[in-house]
């Protein structure tokens, strides 16, 4: 299988969670661990593989950042230990495994390699989260790290969690003027976020909210977080702006246009960025 999409769109989660609905076992490699291993590598996937093979209940074998370790063998920048070990990766996926089902997961689909593509047999898209969906994570992440417990079991579980709490008083956070509305107003305000900026962005209520005498997260403190993450969202968008289409002539252009032409494009490049950042920082 191949999960692809932008990150923090929960494809590692939902292998995770994959496995702990199958009851498989579940482990985790990935891409980068590959290339530094040398010539080691293609004994440690081997090796990899006899393991997964020996397991049990069967095995989701989830490898992330894929693109790090499949990526195409046609390029010139390959050494030959990745190829070694790419090729010793597709002998041990040439044939279906009753024991062992390997997921894939990447933010650049197309710079695996095409052997690699004739191994996929499912293909699933992550997108960054809908309106709808922003609202749901949004609540959902209140209510898990800005909301004291309040039946028993849920105070059970915090005590399970956080012992310490019997001998001292835990500081919980509490909610003021934070209802619906509030919420639903935010979901808007944070299109193109992904799901991992949102639950960090809950994280910094919770702590803005810590910080005060009285542990209380009001409207006002998460609109002054939002408007924070606004900013590093637009920051890092000016980051990886038109990044693909400068490697991608880099890439392609001969050592005599690079030699006359790579220093003057990134050069535009980064002035560019620079003044993007300062209207964003204006």
């Amino acid at each position: 299988m191949l999960f692809y999409g932008p990150p923090g769109t929960g494809k590692t989660l939902f292998a995770k969670k994959l496995a702990m609905q199958s009851g498989l076992e579940y482990a985790v490699m990935v891409g980068s661990d590959i290339a530094p291993l040398g010539p080691m590598a293609v004994t440690e996937i081997n090796k990899l593989f006899d393991w997964a093979e020996k397991q049990p209940n069967g095995m989701i074998l989830f490898i992330d950042e894929a693109d790090a370790f499949l990526r195409s063998r046609k390029g010139n920048d390959i050494s030959e230990y990745m190829r070694h070990s790419i090729n010793s990766f597709l002998y041990r996926t040439g044939t279906p495994s009753e024991r062992v089902i390997l997921v894939m997961a990447t933010n650049n689909p197309e710079q695996l390699d095409e052997a690699i593509h004739d191994r996929i047999d499912e293909v699933v898209g992550f997108t960054k989260p809908s309106e709808d969906e922003r609202r749901t994570m949004l609540k959902h992440y209140l209510i898990q790290y800005c909301t004291p417990p309040k039946t028993p079991m849920e105070k059970a579980k915090f005590i399970y969690k956080y012992p310490r709490s019997i001998y001292n008083r835990p500081k919980l956070i509490q909610l003021d003027g934070v209802n619906s509305d509030v919420i639903n107003q935010i979901a808007k305000d944070t299109d193109g976020f992904s799901g991992r900026e949102l639950t960090k962005m809950v994280i910094a209520w919770h702590d803005a909210a810590f910080t005060l005498p009285d542990a209380v997260l009001t409207p006002e403190i998460m609109q002054n977080v939002l408007a924070k993450f606004h900013l590093q969202h637009q920051l890092k968008d000016t980051w990886t702006q038109d990044e693909q289409k400068i490697l991608e002539k880099l890439f392609f252009a001969s050592e005599e246009e690079m030699k006359g032409s790579e220093t003057k494009t990134v050069d535009v490049k980064n002035e560019a960025m620079l003044k993007q950042q300062e209207e964003t920082m204006a």
